[in-house]
């Protein structure tokens, strides 16, 4: 069994896309599907947005599922990283924690060597490039440019999110190996709009930008963009796991 944990719908849906044989999740308090990669056996679980969500989701499905090999902790990502695109591919080396609201550092947890290497000579393959870096979890959106700076300056991680150092930290515990792999979203240099127009469930909620549009043109053009970033990040996510999940880490 292969655990894979994404955080929010579009994420979700893209990866459903490469099950066979799919069921929804009958376990109490999980959301996703469950079904075949090749001849693995993968539970695709959403956890919700944020570090809170991803510690409870994260505990439960790793209570619920007796026979894990190993786990991927996925989604999108915003760049810190000035060199980044849209739809670049993140492989996590280390996942660094930030403390509360500060640009310093709570937790670092190296990611297994054996898991990113493999998942390095799956990912040569696979259409979209990749690159192996730091990515920082954090519990508050990095919305600013000059914020999404000076992190990537303070911390040195070339990427953000808001779940998968809490993830893998579970996995650690239990003694489980794991793969963090995202995809970017945003550039180092956007202004980010989701803590305006989206929730727990997703960066950004169509009929939001549609209200939106009648008062704050602007932002709701910012968000048609992000939603056009979100397709060719989830694109991308789709595309390099499907090489990932096909290969024994």
């Amino acid at each position: 069994m292969i655990l894979v944990f994404c955080a929010f719908g579009a994420e979700l849906g893209s990866l459903r896309q490469l099950l066979s044989d799919i069921q929804p999740l009958t376990r109490r308090g999980l959301r996703g599907f469950q079904g075949f990669v090749g001849g693995s056996q993968v539970a695709l679980i959403a956890t919700g947005i944020g570090t809170r969500r991803a510690r409870q989701a994260a505990r439960l499905a790793f209570d619920c599922f007796k026979d894990v090999q190993w786990m991927v902790t996925t989604g999108v990502a915003g760049a810190l990283d000035a060199a980044l695109p849209i739809g670049r591919v993140v492989v996590a080396d280390r996942l660094m924690l930030r403390r509360d609201d500060e640009f310093e550092l709570d937790t670092e947890i190296e990611a297994p060597v054996h898991c990113r290497e493999r998942a390095g000579a799956a990912l040569g393959a696979a259409p979209a490039p990749f690159v192996i870096g730091p990515i920082l979890t954090s519990s508050q959106v990095i919305a600013k440019a000059a914020d999404k700076k000076r992190a990537y300056e303070a911390l040195g991680a070339i990427a953000v999110d808001m779940e998968s150092a809490i993830i893998a930290l579970e996995a650690t515990s239990r003694g489980l190996p794991f793969l963090c792999l995202r995809t970017i979203m945003d550039t180092a240099s956007e202004e980010i709009v989701t803590p305006y127009l989206g929730d727990e469930n997703g960066p950004i909620k169509p009929f939001t930008v549609a209200g939106a549009l009648m008062t704050q043109p602007r932002l709701a053009i910012a968000s048609v963009r992000l939603l056009w970033n979100l397709r060719t990040a989830t694109r991308s996510l789709r595309e390099a796991m499907a090489a990932v999940l096909k290969t024994d880490l």
